[in-house]
């Protein structure tokens, strides 16, 4: 019920038939009415919770002043920018937005330890939905998240909040999370990362950035909150408690109320409130019965899931969620098993759903699990609990825990080094799912293992030959933002391009600021979108001219990927952007200068400029052109309308189907002269959405409804994506819906070629 009504995945409802069906067949009332019910109820709730987020979420973008009641551990500062979570008077949770103007503003805002009311104002903005495929999608994490609405803020005014007594509890647990977090900022470097991620779970994205060997190899879970800590900080309080005289039932009861707590005090994730509801059902059950009833695992899991839905309903539609209590479960089942056999096991039930979200596996991932494990179980974990607690008293056994955590950090980072890293690719939902019940039934039927695990080895198989040898090909203009992005993929990978990779302009940012960028787009959409097509080898990056907005994210895109050729206009490899931006990143990758009349061998595009080496600006562009499936596109860079003179009169006849246009619809380029000779039916423009530049411009776009050309723009549709395959079929696809056709344009988002 989660998953149809939150989640809107309308094939839970043949797992809920399926359910009923099996409830029927037990014979008697009492099961199907009782399932009925849970249906209604669940169902009821569920839509009662959509329903008001719905009411309380902004849908409009708008000016708006706003007071918001602030936790002060939700105030976030990086470098110069401002983040704060709130309430307001309505029950909406919004997150603002600003920039703070010193490092005395900064610090000052940081510090902030009691709960306050912020008076803001500014123009909210709509999480949208995922403009490219594969795509983070912001609007669903609100959704499971609860946040109604986000502001960026250009005033706020920072008051005193006055508690009632109701809030003072939840107020106070708050106010000490936030006292912990400074007190651990001033920790060492690592000890504070290993603090603050194992003991109050605020995860910070620099820290996995400094440990990419923990998503490698699959080790993200030791640094959750989840079961493994919680039963190691119970099993701590009661040996303390014990060794205070407290008895077991005391002791119990005791913990039984700090739980609750800690589970605010540590971010209240959803793995940690699995655990925790776990935890005090294990408490609590034996004081009611008096000790003659044991509840079992399942019963205890099941529970945990009822009341974790109850209090998150859409946990399981989270990548954390699923995983904690699918493992969970498996855990049940396979406790029977050997230790070795156990970490296999739920590894390879977790696999369908990594792969589904995370697209990469390494195959050093259960060994390396077996390894360190038991390690941060007895050594890691209470070494950062002893050095947290004691460092106020014994700086020396900081210091040399700080020193031990690095050495742990590097030898991770070492293993995820190492050989093995297989970019399978995203496996499609309903392959996830089949790929799942065959590991259970896997696990379950122990004398038919050997078959069902023959079965599961066919169904990864076919899985990476469908996605590594995929029938269709693309020609996808990737919603970069201000910049061009254009990825070319024939059938079966036989052949894979990419135009230029975006990046973001530079400007002059004060020292205090420095180390707060956030990550290049080339990674979180372009990076992703290929590992997602289990893409990790590059055969040609054309790189159209140097500005940023083109190729700033080249040098990121060579460090991930293996690129055998790069290619860039005749004279601008003794460019500035190309010694910045692109030359210190290189490797064995070979560099070729183009120009028009110079062939280049197994090039799968014609030049059609420059003419003359250049340094590489907006008039030295390189023009390319391609024919996929007798479909016709030129690809335009920035060139403006000089170099478009020069393209007609040397190429007269030149026509096209398919036209990017230049300089991202400015009216620097795309003259009514060339768009007229060139004569394409379709237009495509890749601009920011409310980019600083007005682009595209309204006298280009007059000039395309004047010569009758629909046009397409990805900061109205988001990813722009000619779809084909070898025997002919194609169509064209957008990531949004084209809400105002201009005239002429295509009517639904997928149609094929006018």
């Amino acid at each position: 019920m989660s998953g149809l009504v939150i989640g809107q995945q309308w094939w839970c409802a043949a797992g809920l038939i399926y359910l009923l069906i099996r409830v029927s067949r037990l014979g008697g009332v009492i099961a199907p009415i009782s399932l009925l019910v849970v249906v209604f109820l669940s169902g009821s709730w569920f839509l009662w919770q959509n329903s008001q987020f719905d009411r309380l979420s902004w849908h409009e973008v708008q000016p708006r002043a706003v007071q918001l009641r602030v936790y002060p551990d939700d105030i976030q500062v990086s470098g110069n920018q401002l983040m704060v979570t709130g309430t307001t008077n309505e029950r909406q949770h919004i997150r603002a937005f600003g920039r703070l103007k010193s490092a005395t503003e900064a610090r000052h805002i940081n510090g902030i330890r009691q709960v306050t009311r912020w008076l803001v104002q500014g123009t909210n903005t709509l999480m949208s939905t995922a403009r490219n495929k594969n795509q983070f999608d912001q609007h669903k994490q609100a959704r499971l998240l609860k946040r109604h609405g986000q502001l960026e803020m250009t005033q706020w005014q920072v008051i005193p909040s006055k508690s009632r007594w109701w809030q003072l509890p939840i107020d106070r647990i708050h106010e000490l999370r936030k006292t912990l977090l400074l007190r651990f900022a001033a920790l060492p470097p690592t000890l504070s990362e290993y603090a603050t991620n194992l003991l109050l779970g605020a995860s910070d994205a620099t820290f996995y950035e400094h440990n990419p060997g923990l998503q490698q190899l699959g080790l993200l879970h030791l640094f959750s909150i989840s079961g493994m800590h919680i039963v190691y900080l119970v099993g701590l309080c009661r040996f303390l408690l014990a060794r205070c005289g407290l008895t077991r039932e005391t002791s119990y009861v005791l913990l039984a109320c700090l739980l609750p707590a800690y589970a605010l005090i540590a971010g209240g994730s959803a793995t940690l409130v699995r655990a925790v509801l776990i935890g005090e059902l294990g408490l609590l059950q034996p004081l009611i019965s008096g000790g003659r009833h044991q509840l079992s695992g399942q019963d205890a899991w099941s529970w945990s899931l009822i009341g974790g839905l109850f209090l998150q309903p859409g946990v399981l539609l989270s990548l954390g969620g699923q995983l904690s209590y699918l493992l969970a479960f498996t855990l049940l089942v396979v406790s029977v098993e050997t230790a070795w056999w156990q970490t296999w096991l739920m590894n390879l039930v977790g696999l369908p759903v990594i792969l589904h979200a995370v697209y990469q596996i390494h195959l050093l991932s259960t060994p390396i699990n077996l390894l360190i494990i038991p390690l941060f179980g007895w050594v890691i974990f209470p070494l950062v609990i002893l050095a947290t607690v004691t460092s106020a008293w014994l700086p020396g056994l900081t210091n040399m825990a700080d020193m031990l955590l690095h050495g742990f950090s590097q030898l991770i980072t070492w293993f995820g080094q190492l050989p093995g890293l297989i970019t399978v690719g995203k496996l499609p939902l309903g392959l996830t799912v089949i790929l799942l019940i065959v590991t259970l039934l896997l696990i379950d039927e122990r004398k038919r293992r050997l078959h069902w695990f023959m079965l599961l080895t066919l169904c990864y198989g076919s899985a990476f030959l469908l996605l590594h040898f995929p029938l269709d090909g693309e020609v996808s203009f990737i919603d970069i933002g201000q910049g061009d992005s254009i990825l070319l993929r024939d059938p079966f990978n036989r052949h894979v391009s990419l135009i230029d990779t975006g990046g973001r302009v530079g400007f002059a940012r004060p020292a205090w600021t420095k180390g707060t960028e956030p990550p290049a787009r080339v990674v979180t959409i372009t990076v992703n979108y290929l590992h997602s097509r289990g893409i990790t080898t590059l055969d040609d990056v054309n790189c159209s001219h140097q500005d940023a907005d083109h190729i700033g994210d080249v040098g990121k895109l060579l460090q991930l990927m293996t690129v055998r050729r790069l290619t860039i206009p005749a004279g601008m490899r003794q460019s500035r952007g190309f010694q910045t931006k692109i030359a210190p990143y290189l490797k064995q990758t070979q560099v070729i200068e183009l120009q028009a009349g110079r062939p280049v061998p197994n090039f799968p595009f014609t030049i059609y400029h420059p003419f003359t080496p250049g340094p590489g600006g907006n008039s030295d562009s390189v023009v390319l052109g391609a024919e996929r499936n007798g479909c016709k596109f030129l690809f335009m860079g920035d060139l403006d309308q000089a170099g478009e003179r020069a393209i007609m009169q040397q190429f007269p006849s030149l026509t096209v189907d398919v036209l990017k246009l230049g300089h991202h619809g400015s009216d620097t380029a795309s003259s009514s002269e060339f768009i007229k000779q060139v004569h394409p039916q379709l237009s495509v423009i890749s601009a920011g959405l409310a980019n600083h530049y007005g682009h595209p411009k309204q006298s280009v776009l007059d000039t395309l409804q004047e010569q009758h050309i629909p046009s397409l723009n990805t900061a109205d549709v988001g990813m722009i994506s000619y779809e084909y395959y070898p025997w002919g079929n194609s169509h064209w696809h957008t990531m949004l819906p084209i809400r105002t056709p201009q005239a002429g344009s295509p009517k639904p988002s997928r149609e094929p070629l006018p």
